[in-house]
């Protein structure tokens, strides 16, 4: 079994532990992944500066009988700016845990330039918010998670339309939410200016927890107002 192995991916968790170990949480092409950085929390410990949405090369040694392998190289490849900003994080910090439970290696490869994306329009787009929206959807449609938008009503629940309950989209939002899923990203932007993006973020969430769980970063989102109901 090999024990060295070299990935590339994308910061999306940091978690300090006591005695100054930190594990970090990836995405990248093969999946989503974690390492222990051992005493990086340490002054001394450069992996202790690798932060959220840095873009890594990196080596990991995977010891017989550990639960986690450990960080033993790391190359800087870049950095995502911007996303820092509190109207800003919350968007991000949802689709990086989004992006890290549901990218397994069968559909990593889908997802992985799909997040790059998604996270650099949040940093630089006017709304944010409707970029994160586009983002969330079109993941969930490359882990094979999108809704079946062929049944009757406009209101989503558990993954299908039905007259009553759920979420209320509207035919606005159901027309919307339909482009964001078929057409490419540009154009499914360019859909998204005017519809009704807190019926789509709400239908965002109450999907995500139906088809994945509850993600700890949908607090971060009603906390900071991302989340309105009309």
């Amino acid at each position: 079994m090999e024990r060295y192995h070299t990935l590339e991916a994308l910061v999306v968790g940091r978690k300090a532990m006591p005695g100054g170990d930190v594990i970090l949480s990836f995405v990248g092409p093969e999946g989503a992944s974690q390492a222990v950085a051992r005493k990086a929390m340490r002054p001394s410990g450069r992996s202790g500066r690798l932060s959220l949405f840095h873009h890594l090369r990196f080596q990991v040694y995977q010891k017989p009988g550990s639960d986690l392998p450990t960080l033993t190289q790391a190359e800087l490849v870049g950095r995502l700016h911007g996303l820092e900003h509190p109207q800003r994080f919350p968007f991000a910090a949802f689709l990086a845990e989004l992006a890290f439970r549901v990218a397994s290696p069968e559909v990593a490869a889908r997802v992985w330039p799909l997040l790059v994306s998604a996270l650099k329009g949040v940093a630089k787009h006017a709304n944010p918010r409707l970029v994160a929206v586009w983002g969330g959807w079109r993941i969930l449609k490359a882990a094979g998670l999108a809704p079946n938008l062929h049944g009757e009503g406009t209101n989503l629940l558990d993954g299908d339309l039905t007259p009553r309950g759920g979420v209320y989209l509207g035919l606005e939002g159901l027309e919307a939410l339909a482009a964001v899923l078929r057409l490419p990203g540009s154009e499914a932007i360019d859909a998204l200016e005017g519809a009704p993006l807190d019926r789509l973020m709400q239908a965002l969430l109450a999907h995500t927890r139906y088809t994945v769980g509850e993600l700890g970063s949908a607090v971060l989102l009603s906390n900071s107002n991302a989340v309105r109901r009309e």
